[in-house]
């Protein structure tokens, strides 16, 4: 099996790159009383938005298939199937946090009182230490 990664690792931060400048420039410049505009394709903003969403579902249904097919494994049981449930709760923990202004990050919410730059900073904290010192070492290194 060719383990290979150079090419797939560009194609998925170009991926990162072109999500978050869209997700970015749509926080930025559309409220909700521009979901009912017209664009120029003649869909709502609203339409659209959910075009984008289901795009990426739809396509997402087609590299589940490809990599089972490819792969000669079922797709979901075997490591890519849990560094794609990760990276999916990482979008949608992105999503939630990109949905926030600066004012919101140091703000005490209940019911624990912890900050979002508190929960975001744990969530940094272990995608550099611990998980990679724990699945990678096997937590052999943990000490």
């Amino acid at each position: 099996m060719d383990t290979a990664r150079e090419e797939i690792s560009r194609l998925i931060d170009a991926l990162h790159r072109h999500q978050a400048d869209l997700s970015k420039a749509v926080m930025e410049s559309v409220r909700h009383e521009d979901l009912e505009s017209t664009t120029n394709a003649g869909f709502t903003v609203k339409d659209t938005l959910q075009m984008w969403v289901h795009e990426i579902r739809s396509h997402r249904r087609d590299l589940i298939l490809a990599r089972g097919r490819l792969t000669g494994d079922n797709p979901h049981f075997h490591v890519p199937h849990f560094v794609r449930e990760a990276n999916e709760a990482f979008g949608e923990f992105v999503g939630e946090l990109s949905a926030l202004s600066d004012d919101d990050l140091d703000r005490r919410v209940p019911p624990d009182g912890r900050t979002v730059r508190e929960v975001a900073e744990h969530v940094l904290a272990t995608l550099g230490d611990y998980f990679p010192r724990q699945i990678t070492g096997h937590g052999d290194s943990d000490g």
